[in-house]
């Protein structure tokens, strides 16, 4: 019966929509035989042309709202005009769709939405929701935490918030042992230090951030990026309690013999639903000098093993006397990987430089090393005037940040 009235509601709000209900089996059949191989591989391949699909429309839907939706039948009819995409193959033969809690409200579907705003359950006073959890799962793995899941088959189908699809245990995190205990990725670890009772997020005070002020002492070549920072050394910018860069020695430092004036964060947006706050570009920063060779004291959030060899982002050199630019490619596991160390990592390149290494809470937790990356771009014409440099993002998963830059 709740089969039923599911269906109705669904025939319902479509209707309203001008289009078409998913098409379902009559009834459930839970007693009918199981699939042959040939069969099970057809409606896998099906189930992951579906799971393409609704990727992209979800990509659609993020570019234009700056954000999740909050469940898949949000998607239609603007981003996914066919519902029937929502319902994998397997389901059309059986039936069955995802049950309450996490089922879609407005649609069976046969996909589970892993970043629905469903509060978490246990103590009344947890005020976090499921797509806080799997925000701060991302910090911890980056982008492999799964989107979309279709429990459906065996093994699990699932969406990686990156566009990958793979195969898994019924429960995702065992397959990622190699590279950090499960328990750290539960709801109840990752939370540990934050209950009590939930507030609205309009109560919250803004958030003010302030920056020490540059060193009178710090010389021209020490660029000055006051102008561009948007996160603070000791704030948690990418979620998570003491997730910060607290422990990194602020001022007039030297890190792997260059010397750089250390102040704040200039991060950018990626594909990274965690880092939509953050503009994709920052134009401008002034040099206004001439140099050699410029360092760069940088690193990215949210990178995976996956992403070694993509570009991420890039400096644009402007210079001073006529219109000339260059480009500096910023190219994870070559410039700079993920800031928090991940196990599984191949071992370092010629150019991949750790200028810094420290811990936080986080790291600590995780038994895994933070660190920062020099990049240093030797100019092929010195005796032009750098006139700005623009920090731009590759909108990849991998979200760059700046720390600082010296030229020489």
């Amino acid at each position: 019966m709740r089969w039923w009235l599911a269906r109705c509601r669904a025939t319902l709000l479509l209707g309203a929509l001008g289009l078409s209900t998913p098409r379902l089996p009559a009834a459930p059949q839970p007693d009918s035989p199981p699939p042959s191989a040939s069969l099970a591989a057809r409606e896998k391949e099906g189930c992951i042309k579906n799971l393409n699909q609704i990727y992209a429309a979800i990509q659609a839907y993020q570019i234009d709202h700056k954000d999740l939706p909050d469940w898949l039948s949000d998607l239609v009819p603007q981003y996914l005009a066919d519902a029937n995409l929502l319902v994998c193959p397997v389901c059309r033969r059986t039936g069955k769709t995802e049950a309450p809690p996490l089922a879609d409200p407005n649609i069976p579907t046969s996909y589970l939405f892993e970043f629905c705003p469903v509060p978490l359950p246990g103590s009344p006073n947890n005020p976090h929701t499921r797509r806080e959890w799997k925000r701060r799962q991302m910090g911890l793995v980056g982008s492999v935490v799964p989107i979309v899941r279709c429990r459906h088959h065996d093994p699990v189908l699932n969406l990686a918030f990156d566009g990958r699809v793979y195969e898994s245990p019924s429960t995702w995190e065992m397959a990622l042992t190699n590279r950090i205990d499960p328990r750290d990725l539960t709801a109840a670890r990752i939370f540990a230090n934050e209950s009590g009772p939930p507030r609205r997020a309009a109560a919250r005070p803004p958030l003010v951030r302030t920056f020490a002020p540059r060193d009178t002492n710090a010389p021209s070549n020490l660029l000055d990026l006051t102008a561009f920072y948007n996160a603070m050394l000791t704030e948690s910018w990418h979620g998570s309690t003491g997730n910060n860069l607290a422990e990194l020695p602020a001022g007039l430092q030297t890190f792997a013999g260059v010397p750089f004036d250390v102040r704040g964060i200039v991060q950018l947006r990626s594909k990274s639903g965690s880092s939509t706050n953050f503009p994709p570009e920052l134009k401008g920063i002034h040099v206004e000098q001439k140099c050699r060779r410029l360092h760069f004291l940088h690193a990215a959030g949210f990178g995976a093993v996956a992403e070694e060899g993509n570009q991420i982002g890039s400096y644009i050199i402007h210079f001073a006397s006529n219109q000339m630019r260059l480009e500096i490619p910023i190219y994870y596991g070559q410039a700079v990987r993920n800031w928090h160390s991940l196990p599984d990592e191949p071992p370092p390149g010629s150019d991949l430089k750790v200028a810094w290494t420290g811990e936080n809470a986080v790291s600590k937790k995780s038994k895994r090393a933070i660190r920062l990356f020099l990049t240093t771009w030797t100019n092929l014409v010195p005796d032009l005037e750098i006139d700005s440099i623009d920090f731009v993002s590759s909108m990849a998963n991998p979200a760059p940040f700046l720390i600082a830059i010296t030229a020489d």
